[in-house]
């Protein structure tokens, strides 16, 4: 169980590391050649665009799951939870046990759609300001 855990952390921290890489980097190619990072950052965001819609199908199927662990919780009260342990009830808690770890891996992927949509969400910000910046220098 603790290993399954450790490796949805990771995937979180990858996942949050490779997308502060992508806005640095970009970042930093605004500051030397703002057309080269326009173009770049508009390839960038196309991709982010593309994972966000291949991942769509993905997201609903853990706000699914998400939503059956929030059922299964309130009808696993603790007295109920106290009396599988008393009575060694071992399916139960095993069936709770595997809906906890399911529940953790569909925030996840949430958790990582949400990081998508925030990245797409600044690289739209930072394309419409640099719209409006070269409006306004004409």
């Amino acid at each position: 169980m603790g290993q399954q855990i450790d490796q949805l952390y990771e995937n979180l921290k990858v996942k949050l590391a490779g997308t502060k890489s992508h806005i640095d980097s970009i970042n930093a190619k605004m500051k030397g050649k703002a057309q080269q990072a326009d173009q770049e950052m508009r390839s960038h965001l196309d991709q982010v665009q593309k994972r966000i819609e291949q991942d769509r199908t993905k997201v609903k199927a853990a706000q699914a799951e998400v939503k059956n662990w929030v059922e299964a919780r309130k009808s696993a009260t603790a007295a109920k939870i106290a009396d599988w342990n008393a009575t060694h009830e071992t399916s139960q808690l095993e069936k709770r046990a595997d809906g906890a770890e399911r529940y953790a891996a569909a925030s996840i992927d949430i958790a990582l759609a949400a990081v998508d949509d925030a990245e797409q969400a600044t690289l739209e910000a930072w394309a419409a300001r640099q719209d409006a910046d070269a409006a306004q220098a004409k």
